[in-house]
């Protein structure tokens, strides 16, 4: 019994799911998607959907790349996205906003 609960442990370590998820260019894609959607519900049933992977490879990956969880990002995009808002920004400013995140 033990074995099979160290196991499950394995299988749901965020490293082995880090080693099956993303890559930076396509965490970087998850991203722009979010950009995107900012204005709608994004919650762990769309990005599991938009990403094709399991919660815990999403939260793995921005622990790595982005220091935060993926709520606590998206969040924070949103405010960002209003305090500019006024401002109509442009796309080139929205890309740079992305990278400098």
């Amino acid at each position: 019994m033990c074995v099979a609960l160290l196991k499950g442990f394995f299988m749901l370590s965020p490293e082995n799911h880090l080693q099956k998820g993303f890559n930076k260019e396509q965490f970087d894609e998850l991203c722009v998607w979010i950009d995107d959607h900012i204005q709608e519900q994004i919650g762990w049933s769309e990005l599991m959907l938009a990403s094709g992977l399991d919660h815990l490879s999403i939260q793995s990956s921005f622990a790595k790349y982005k220091s935060t969880t993926p709520m606590t990002w998206i969040r924070k995009r949103r405010e960002d996205f209003r305090s500019m808002r006024p401002q109509n920004i442009s796309v080139l400013a929205h890309q740079s906003l992305l990278l400098k995140q």
